[in-house]
């Protein structure tokens, strides 16, 4: 009789745990996606997609795509070439988190940081001369910058509103 008085406790027991543990690995963390597309007065496109995961207010990771379209007077080797290498120069603090892709009309930065790290927003400009040539803003408290670091703490909503504020539009 004692057994049989143990073993419904013992089952429920398990039973919570089973679903503490389901509901603790399907549990998802905030996404946020934020997006800006401008066009400089070099007709050169750039595109900022934006995708941040939060955990308790606080940004736990980031990850930034850039799309640089160029008009097809720029799309040649030599403007290319100078083009990521000014950029590679521009992210080398991020080390192996950032991935530059070259085809013949764009060229892709793709970003991922996760530690104590910095990615600064709407940083990019072209100024057209006799060729093309890249401005790249990395002053962190520059107005005309938006500068998100890992830890910042934002709920959902302020981090929304602080990038619309930029110019982006979030979802």
């Amino acid at each position: 009789m004692k057994t049989k008085n143990r073993i419904l406790p013992i089952i429920l027991t398990l039973l919570i745990l089973i679903i503490i543990v389901y509901l603790f690995i399907n549990i998802k963390q905030p996404l946020v996606e934020c997006e800006k597309t401008t066009t400089t007065n070099a007709l050169v496109s750039i595109k900022e997609t934006l995708l941040t995961t939060f955990s308790g207010n606080k940004i736990t990771k980031m990850e930034l795509t850039k799309t640089i379209t160029l008009p097809e007077k720029y799309q040649n080797d030599t403007t290319i070439n100078y083009l990521k290498a000014s950029l590679e120069k521009a992210y080398e603090y991020l080390n192996n988190k950032k991935k530059i892709i070259v085809s013949e009309d764009e060229i892709i930065v793709k970003i991922t940081v996760d530690k104590d790290e910095t990615i600064i927003l709407n940083n990019i400009d072209f100024i057209e001369n006799a060729d093309l040539q890249i401005k790249i803003n990395s002053n962190t408290k520059s107005s005309d910058v938006v500068t998100l670091k890992i830890n910042d703490k934002y709920t959902e909503g302020e981090f929304m509103t602080h990038l619309k504020n930029n110019g982006y539009v979030c979802k």
